[in-house]
């Protein structure tokens, strides 16, 4: 039981065991900061059937015996309670939730201008709550959770003088994989009828903690019909380290214009808990409420921006020597996503999902760490410019599946139907709407998927991208009266729908290539300019021979995404 590893097994496969592994590591985080002189570290380490939580240095039974009780999360107050119930907190564990609303309020009321140009002290007296957002989440009344949430708060307290039985009997629980919750939790009553304390032993399952449970019908076989529907409980205690794991992994926020909510939490793969909660406060501030699909593209990209952004600082420079050949994905998986849906009075978990962190870094070198954060500033412009209600929920889910599942189909299905979206939009003169650019995606696909590095490497295909390219999205920015050739609209998605075939795709792509050449004599023989080089029989070659090797889909795929890609500015210039 006094050890240097203990253990959550994965039970419901949501957040309730992230929230359960962050709980127990800051508990023991407490303990040992009490107690070792000196650095100490926690660390949370996925381990397939459960997490590991790591300490620096073993527990021993004389700092169990001896340590000092430990508040570990805030009491809500609403104004509704009675004075002598909050008498045994300290003011320091007791959050107003109405005071925190409306400093909310008001920081958002300050135009963001102003906020960038105010000095640090100023704004920490201004800025809500580090917390905020958890902090409203578990007020939130559709999810009639606060009652349960205070009460939790209010039974450790309740039982400080019995911290020792309580830290002890959590031990027992996390000693090993596949605890005995029962005999343990029943160990407890027993200890604690046995000092005179008259205390339950279980707690309402909240689907705050536990989106997969709740009240309803929850028989393992549906025998009968039970009214009213039930609660489920757990052992208090195992609820109460999940209060406390949700201030260090969760990330609630509110689904654009509705009441809905979407809660990510963090799934650690080997992560200290010190450098999660500083990248986690990066990463609060980072998210913003959106639209359902985009916000998932988001939390993704904002996260690995604010993991790769503490790399760089002065205090991360430990965790980039252990990032050095891996990706942040080695650290962090990804994260658990709830979404609540708003039935008016109520909320109900309506579906629950997993969204993973990019899967194409390796970071071999100090210099990658910049060079990935640009590249994921830059996927972040592009996404930020679809709007998900008018029209761009395809290309969207096509992104998502390719952060989440590291699909390159879909990201090749985004970059093709993303060309339509980016012409349609250009032709508004939304200029905002931006395309990849080629040196990016030269990185990204380099990087992460070296296979198709030689298509890359080929002259012919370079020419041929940057023909597509002059023949859309170059005439398009330069506007329609300033060209001198015809802007092909339709290029992008013609060239999808003949990759399915070989023939079918050297036959349309031999078309544009000899229209484009067409256009270039007619120009020349106009203006007697030459503003744009042909294309050679050399380019058409080597495409042929990629299309032989490679296959028309994936070279048609990769020739849309870099056609439809702008090149840095400086190249442009010099042609």
């Amino acid at each position: 039981m006094y050890q240097q590893i203990y253990y959550v097994d994965k039970r419901t496969g949501t957040f309730a065991d992230v929230f359960l592994s962050y709980g127990l590591a800051t508990l023991l985080d407490s303990v040992l900061a009490h107690f070792v002189e000196g650095d100490h570290s926690v660390r949370i380490r996925d381990q397939g059937p459960y997490y590991a939580i790591e300490l620096s240095h073993p527990l021993q039974e004389e700092w169990i015996d001896n340590a000092p009780f430990q508040a570990l999360a805030p009491y809500i107050k609403t104004g509704r309670e009675d004075p002598e119930t909050l008498s045994s907190l300290s003011d320091s564990m007791i959050v107003d939730y109405q005071q925190e609303w409306d400093r909310f309020r008001r920081y958002t009321q300050i135009p963001q201008g102003d906020r960038d140009n105010m000095p640090q002290e100023q704004l920490a007296q201004v800025k809500p709550h580090p917390q905020f957002p958890v902090l409203a989440w578990v007020g939130e009344r559709r999810l009639q959770a606060l009652g349960s949430y205070n009460e939790l708060i209010l039974r450790w307290q309740r039982l400080a003088p019995y911290f020792a039985e309580n830290l002890r009997c959590i031990l027992m629980l996390c000693a090993t994989p596949d605890g005995d919750v029962e005999a343990v939790e029943s160990t407890w009553r027993k200890r604690m009828k046995g000092l005179g304390v008259n205390e339950k032993g279980d707690a309402t399952l909240l689907q705050l903690f536990n989106p997969s449970q709740g009240k309803g019908q929850n028989h393992p076989k549906a025998n009968k019909l039970q009214d009213p529907p039930t609660n489920l409980s757990s052992f208090w205690l195992l609820e109460y380290l999940k209060a406390v794991g949700m201030y260090h992994c969760a990330v609630p926020r509110r689904v654009q214009d509705t009441d809905d909510r979407k809660t990510y939490a963090l799934a650690p793969v080997n992560m200290r808990l010190g450098i999660n909660d500083a990248v986690l406060a990066g990463f609060q501030e980072a998210l913003w409420n959106d639209t359902a699909v985009k916000m998932d593209i988001l939390a993704a990209l904002r996260y690995t921006q604010c993991f790769l952004d503490w790399c760089e600082a002065e205090r991360g420079r430990d965790l980039l020597a252990e990032l050095l050949g891996q990706g942040p994905e080695n650290f962090v998986a990804g994260m658990y996503v709830a979404y609540y849906k708003s039935l008016g009075q109520a909320s109900a978990v309506m579906n629950l999902s997993f969204i993973e962190l990019p899967r194409w870094m390796r970071v071999e070198s100090p210099d990658d760490v910049q060079t990935y954060k640009g590249v994921i500033e830059e996927h972040e412009n592009v996404i930020r410019n679809i709007d998900e209600k008018k029209g761009g929920y395809d290309l969207l889910v096509y992104y998502r599946d390719f952060l989440s599942g590291g699909k390159w189909e879909a990201f090749f299905d985004f970059t093709a139907a993303y060309s339509t979206f980016l012409m349609q939009e250009l032709d508004r003169e939304h200029y905002w709407v931006q395309p990849f650019t080629v040196q990016n995606l030269r990185r990204l696909i380099m990087k992460s998927n070296e296979p198709l590095t030689p298509i890359l490497e080929t002259p012919g295909f370079r020419n041929i991208a940057e023909a597509i390219r002059r023949s859309t999205i170059i005439p398009q920015y330069r506007g329609r009266g300033e060209s001198e050739y015809d802007i092909r609209y339709g290029l992008g998605q013609e060239l999808k729908r003949k990759a399915l075939y070989n023939d079918e795709f050297i036959a349309a792509l031999s078309e544009f290539m000899q229209s484009y050449n067409a256009e270039n004599a007619r120009v020349y023989e106009k203006t007697g300019k030459q503003y744009r080089k042909n294309i050679l029989t050399s380019d058409v070659e080597d495409i042929v021979r990629l299309v032989d090797k490679y296959g028309a889909t994936t070279v048609g795929n990769l020739l849309i995404a870099f056609g439809y890609a702008r090149e840095p500015k400086e190249e442009e210039e010099q042609k």
